[in-house]
């Protein structure tokens, strides 16, 4: 059996690693062989046990967790009373047993930090590495409150980008309903007053005919919405991870399109602003703060900056060169670093990024009502101009 370690040298130099034993107290003396003091000894089966726990909590709950851990560090309790007291009156048991676990691994040694890795589907990689700035720099508490703000400032930007794009979905939904119950229910019967005259059917309304016969036909219903649902599971899985992209491949529109950069901007600005005043350096801040990016090409193109900043480069002038970041944001970063100011610039960066978002939500969303309503309207429009088009042709018949 493998245990994972964590001990400590002579020096005082703690080190970490895995080690092949029958038995717990077999672990511990091939430990002290190796000339090392353990600290910590756990069998991988129980670390690939909680690895592999698929709980979840919501981006709300997460924000909810570190802004009471925040107040509760900052009202002077140690962080093993706050978790133990967040525990404690949580009734989420989900949250609860994850505490309770990070409570227990850090009575054996493990670190805050390091416990946070046991649960790479809640806590990200930045999130952690911030943790653990707090923690070696023994600001645990201001970063802890930095974290809060931040995911805050995230969750804003989600809630304004989902209530923005509901009632267009919801209208949506409605009209391709209505579409539907009109071609299923209330056509087919027309069409039997039709046939039972013996008129011969006009062009559009034969399109419609054969149209509402085909989604009439149960086994073609069921076939078309199994498609649908997969197609929708697939797009769903895809949506989870990267919701923005998703978002620009439904609505193909140059102003979603630019909506979704600028979300990503304030968003990049704001985190690598995080990361710097958790006393990150850039270059480490700059490659995790590109890792929050949804645009591809940014990401990439970023981390060509990031080689730059280390063989003696300037960020202002290397993220100028990206030409799909704009050059003002390029500008306001060069002007940061040359007043010893660019946490300040970032902050500022991000403000007017997500003051634009604001702006370009409501102008997206202005636009997408009525080009809903005139593509439902032009559908029933068609429908209606197919059903009435053979009353028309028996008037001119009979008169």
């Amino acid at each position: 059996m493998k245990y994972f370690y964590k001990a400590k040298k002579n020096t005082g130099e703690t080190v970490t690693g895995e080690i092949s034993a029958q038995s717990h107290d077999e672990a511990v003396e091939l430990i002290h062989q190796l000339g090392l003091v353990p600290v910590h000894i756990v069998p991988n089966e129980a670390l690939t046990e909680i690895k592999d726990k698929k709980q979840r909590i919501s981006s709300k709950e997460l924000y909810v967790f570190t802004r009471q851990l925040s107040n509760l560090l900052k009202a002077g309790i140690s962080l093993m009373r706050a978790l133990q007291i967040i525990a404690d009156q949580n009734d989420d048991n989900s949250l609860k047993w994850m505490l309770q676990d990070i409570i227990k691994n850090i009575k054996n040694g493990l670190s805050f930090s390091e416990c946070l890795t046991h649960y790479p589907n809640i806590f990200s990689s930045l999130y952690i590495a911030l943790v653990h700035a707090g923690e070696e720099s023994g600001n645990l508490k201001e970063v802890s409150q930095n974290i809060a703000q931040y995911l805050k400032k995230q969750l804003e930007v989600i809630s304004k980008v989902k209530t923005a794009f509901a009632y267009p979905t919801l209208m949506a939904v409605v009209g391709a309903a209505t579409v539907y119950f009109v071609l299923t229910f209330v056509l087919p019967r027309m069409i039997g007053v039709f046939e039972s005259v013996g008129q011969t059917l006009p062009f559009p309304t034969l399109i419609l005919v054969n149209v509402s016969r085909f989604l009439s036909n149960i086994y073609v219903f069921i076939s078309v919405f199994v498609f649908f649902l997969f197609i929708t599971i697939k797009q769903w899985q895809s949506y989870r991870q990267n919701k923005y992209v998703w978002l620009s491949r439904l609505i193909p529109l140059p102003m979603v399109r630019s909506l979704l950069l600028k979300i990503d901007l304030a968003r990049f600005a704001r985190t690598l602003m995080l990361l710097m005043r958790g006393g990150i350096s850039l270059t480490d801040s700059l490659q995790m703060a590109a890792g929050v990016l949804h645009h591809t090409k940014i990401k990439q193109k970023l981390i060509i900056v990031k080689e730059e900043l280390v063989a003696g480069g300037s960020l202002g002038v290397n993220i100028k060169k990206v030409k799909e970041i704009p050059k003002m944001m390029g500008h306001l970063i060069a002007i940061g670093e040359e007043s010893g100011n660019l946490n300040e610039v970032l902050g500022e960066i991000a403000d007017i990024y997500e003051q634009e978002t604001d702006d370009s939500i409501k102008t997206v969303t202005s636009l997408l009502e009525p080009l809903l309503i005139l593509v439902i309207a032009s559908f029933l429009g068609f429908i209606i101009f197919a059903m009435l088009l053979p009353i028309f042709q028996m008037d001119l018949l009979s008169f």
